[in-house]
């Protein structure tokens, strides 16, 4: 009995010192933050960074001598982000980032039913993504039940600017990711064209994870691409979906979130995506701007829809939906593939996509997969190029981050 008795309180001892040494090590873990500029003015910037040591997700706050606080929002893999408020080209700021975590409402939040999930940026909607399935009208058959894509698409006074189920083009889904003229295991499924039935994109499993927060809300989603050509049919692409959705930036002008697409082949054979004028991530516009001379499009170099087959950072679209005058521009990212990017601008339609398959064959390859990342900004009135164009260099070459531990 003397015995289990000490060995009882040796434990106790042992889980103090244990605790303290923990207490310890975590007040010891302080990190200073140092944000630069670089060649460009910051205002409102998208600032990510990795910490060098395990942080638990949440939220935290920043502190500098020069600008006050700001928030820090840390999701997975020792992932931080924050918004800077503004900083001059060539200078740089420092934080100190307090590792204890604070309550604080979230500035983007969600909501979720059955179908949809919702997220709201300062209040206001900005986009809902199906997670289940939509409701086709009675004109459509099964073939156009679905999900995996996002609709509606907002603008900051609530227009919408997107449109799904158009009897016109009822495979065109808002925002939606689909290739369409390609070779797998010596069949030609295409995927995009859904009433062709030799290919389809579902949702897979629903919805893997979403959140919402100060800095960031958002979701991940997994898709298959299913080659209906087979005997049986077969997943022949796997698709991963990762968005993130941003406050309201420059005073309530514009919403602002990035899809990044990640593709995996399902087999030990790769897929085969061959020239071709369209296919990849896919945008349909608003049904008022079916009519060609209500619907406009526009390019850095001021093309309108002779930009089709131009390579571009960036290609807006808008138009008056229910009356209100509102766009949407898209932004590639310098890391993808064949950046810039070829563009699909339809001669008459609302529809647009990157098309990097214009310049050429594409290999989706075993262990080997096809990524790609877009911001996309929405507004209302007319763009205004210079506005987009400097949101564009934001999300291009954000600022610089060094993380130092204390």
């Amino acid at each position: 009995m003397l015995i289990n008795k000490n060995l009882s309180k040796v434990a106790v001892l042992l889980t103090a010192l244990f605790l303290i040494a923990m207490n310890s090590l975590c007040e010891a873990q302080q990190y200073s933050v140092t944000v630069s500029a670089g060649d460009l003015d910051r205002n409102e910037s998208i600032v990510s960074f990795y910490f060098p040591d395990a942080v638990e997700p949440g939220v935290y706050s920043m502190s500098s001598e020069t600008s006050g606080s700001v928030y820090l929002q840390v999701g997975e893999n020792n992932h931080g982000w924050f918004i800077l408020d503004e900083l001059s080209a060539g200078n740089s700021r420092t934080y100190r980032v307090d590792m204890a975590q604070v309550a604080v409402s979230s500035n983007v939040t969600k909501s979720l039913d059955a179908n949809t999930v919702t997220f709201r940026a300062n209040g206001n909607d900005v986009i809902s993504y199906y997670h289940g399935y939509n409701s086709p009208p009675d004109e459509l058959d099964d073939r156009y039940k679905r999900g995996g894509y996002i609709h509606p698409v907002m603008s900051p006074n609530g227009v919408v600017l997107s449109n799904h189920l158009n009897p016109m083009h009822p495979h065109h889904s808002g925002i939606w990711s689909a290739w369409t003229r390609t070779r797998f295991q010596g069949r030609t499924p295409d995927f995009w064209n859904v009433h062709s039935n030799t290919g389809r994109v579902d949702q897979a499993d629903s919805l893997e994870v979403a959140w919402e927060g100060p800095v960031h809300a958002g979701f991940r989603a997994k898709h298959h691409f299913v080659d209906l050509s087979a005997s049986a049919p077969v997943i022949a692409l796997n698709e991963e979906w990762e968005v993130k959705v941003y406050p309201t930036v420059g005073n309530g002008k514009f919403h602002v979130f990035d899809l990044k697409v990640t593709q995996t082949v399902n087999t030990s054979q790769p897929l085969v995506l061959p020239e071709y004028r369209y296919g990849g991530v896919g945008f349909r516009g608003h049904g008022d701007w079916d009519d060609p001379e209500n619907g406009t499009f526009l390019t850095p170099e001021g093309l309108g829809r002779d930009g089709h087959g131009s390579r571009v950072r960036w290609t807006h679209i808008g138009g008056h939906s229910d009356g209100e005058l509102a766009g949407i521009s898209i932004l590639g990212h310098p890391s993808n593939f064949r950046h810039p990017q070829t563009v699909r601008i339809h001669p008459n339609e609302p529809f647009f996509n990157y098309a990097p398959t214009q310049l050429g064959e594409m290999i989706i390859e075993p262990g080997s997969p096809y990524v790609v990342n877009y911001r996309y900004i929405t507004y209302d009135g007319e763009p205004d190029p210079e506005a987009i164009d400097r949101m564009w260099q934001e999300y291009a070459y954000p600022p610089g981050v060094t993380v130092r531990k204390q």
